[in-house]
C-alpha cells in the first residue's frame, strides 16, 4: 500500500468521552475480572500440596511441633524450669494432642513449677490435668504432689480437704483397721501404726547415717537393730509419737504465720539447704567411689600396725578392725575430697585473688576497731564536758 494513503488511513483524533452507562459497565467488568483472578488464585492454592507450597513458609506447622518440643526438653535439662513449662503450654496449643498425651504435659509442667518453689501454677498445671484425663499410672503422685504444694504454701485448711476428698485414695474396710490401726490423727490427716514404724527407722537410719561412713557394714546393721529394738516399747514409741506431732504442728504453725517470708529465716533456709545438698553431693562421691572389702583392712593394717598399738603392744586385727576401718575411710575421703575440689574448681572456672584478700586483712588490722574508737570518742566528750 502507498505511504500517503497510509496515511490517510491514520486516525490522529483523541477519543471521545464514554457515556455514563458505557463507564459503568466498563467499571463493572473490571471488578468482574479481579473475582475471577482471586477465584482462579484461590483454586491454585487450595490445590497445592503441603510439600509444594513449604518454600513459601506456610507449611511450618509441623516441623515448628517438632522444634518446640525440642525447646521444651532443652530448657528442661539445662533446668530453666519456667522457661520450660511456658515452651511445653506453647506445645500443647500447637501440637494437638489427645487427652491423654495432653494431661500427661500438663503434670510435667507442673513437676516444674513444683520444683522450681511456684506452687501455685504448679496446683494450677496438676488440677488442669486431673481435669482433662485421669490417668492411673500419675493419678497417686499428682495427689501427693498437690498435697506437698499445698503444704508449702501453709494451706493445711486446703489440704484437709483434700485429703478428704480423696479418701478413695487409701483401701478402707475392717480389715486394714485390724491390720494397720490409727494411732493419730492431726485434723484429717491420719497417721496408723505402719506410717509411724516407718517414720521411726527413717529417724534412726538418719541417725546411723551420721556415723555410717566409719562404720563396716555389720556393725551399721547391729546399731540399727539395737536402736529398733529400744523404741519397740509402747513408753518409746508414744515418746517418739508425741515428737513427731510436735514437730508437725509447730511447722503449720510456722507455715501459717508465713515465718518464710522474713528475709532472715528465708537466708537462714538457704544457707542450710546449701550446706546440706553440698555435703550430700560429697556423700554421694564417696559412696560410688570407695568400697573397702576385708582383705582392704587387713591389708592396709599389717602395713601400719604400729598406728594402732596400745601401750605399745600390737593388737589383734578383730580387734581393732572398726579402728582400721574408720582410718582408711577417712584417708580415702581426703584424697577423693580433693581430686574432686580440684576439678570442679577447673569446671567452674574459680580464681582466687590472694594478694587482695592479704591486703584486706592488712588493712582491716591497722584500722582500730569500732568500740575502741567509740570508747576514743566517748572519752574526748567527757573532757570536753568538763
Amino acid at each position: 500500500m502507498p505511504e500517503d494513503n497510509i496515511a490517510k488511513n491514520l486516525n490522529f483524533e483523541l477519543p471521545t468521552q464514554q457515556t455514563g452507562t458505557s463507564h459503568r459497565q466498563s467499571k463493572l467488568l473490571t471488578l468482574i475480572l479481579i473475582l475471577i483472578l482471586l477465584g482462579v488464585t484461590a483454586n491454585i492454592f487450595i490445590s497445592l500440596k503441603p510439600e509444594e507450597i513449604t518454600d513459601s513458609g506456610l507449611n511450618n506447622a509441623a516441623l515448628n511441633t517438632d522444634l518446640q518440643k525440642k525447646l521444651a526438653l532443652k530448657l528442661e535439662k539445662q533446668g530453666l524450669y519456667t522457661s520450660s513449662a511456658i515452651a511445653w503450654k506453647e506445645y500443647i496449643a500447637e501440637a494437638g494432642l489427645d487427652d491423654k498425651n495432653k494431661a500427661l504435659i500438663w503434670y510435667r509442667i507442673g513437676k516444674l513449677y513444683q520444683d522450681n518453689n511456684a506452687y501455685e501454677q504448679a496446683l494450677d498445671s496438676y488440677y488442669r490435668s486431673e481435669s482433662i484425663s485421669t490417668m492411673d499410672s500419675v493419678a497417686s503422685e499428682i495427689a501427693i504432689r498437690i498435697q506437698e504444694c499445698l503444704e508449702s504454701m501453709g494451706k493445711f485448711s486446703a489440704m484437709h480437704h483434700e485429703l478428704s476428698d480423696r479418701v478413695t485414695m487409701k483401701p478402707s474396710g475392717n480389715s486394714l483397721a485390724a491390720t494397720d490401726p490409727v494411732v493419730a490423727e492431726i485434723g484429717n490427716q491420719k497417721i496408723t501404726a505402719s506410717e509411724l514404724d516407718q517414720r521411726m527407722e527413717s529417724n534412726i537410719e538418719r541417725q546411723i547415717s551420721l556415723m555410717a561412713p566409719y562404720l563396716p557394714e555389720e556393725e551399721r546393721n547391729n546399731q540399727k537393730e539395737g536402736l529398733l529394738k529400744q523404741f519397740a516399747t509402747p513408753a518409746k514409741r508414744m515418746m517418739f509419737l508425741n515428737q513427731f506431732i510436735a514437730e508437725e504442728i509447730l511447722y503449720r504453725k510456722a507455715r501459717e504465720s508465713n515465718l518464710t517470708e522474713d528475709r532472715k529465716i528465708r537466708d537462714l533456709i538457704n544457707d542450710q539447704e546449701k550446706s546440706l545438698l553440698a555435703k550430700m553431693a560429697l556423700e554421694k562421691e564417696y559412696e560410688n567411689r570407695i568400697k573397702i572389702t576385708r582383705t582392704d583392712l587387713e591389708t592396709y593394717y599389717k602395713a601400719n600396725q604400729k598406728v594402732f598399738m596400745k601401750d605399745e603392744k600390737e593388737q589383734a586385727f578383730e580387734d581393732v578392725k572398726n579402728n582400721v576401718y574408720k582410718t582408711l575411710r577417712s584417708q580415702k575421703e581426703q584424697e577423693i575430697q580433693q581430686q574432686l575440689l580440684t576439678q570442679l574448681k577447673d569446671h567452674y572456672d574459680v580464681v582466687i585473688h590472694q594478694s587482695a584478700l592479704v591486703a584486706k586483712a592488712k588493712k582491716d588490722a591497722e584500722t582500730p576497731p569500732v568500740s575502741k574508737m567509740t570508747n576514743t570518742s566517748q572519752k574526748k566528750l567527757d573532757r570536753n564536758k568538763k
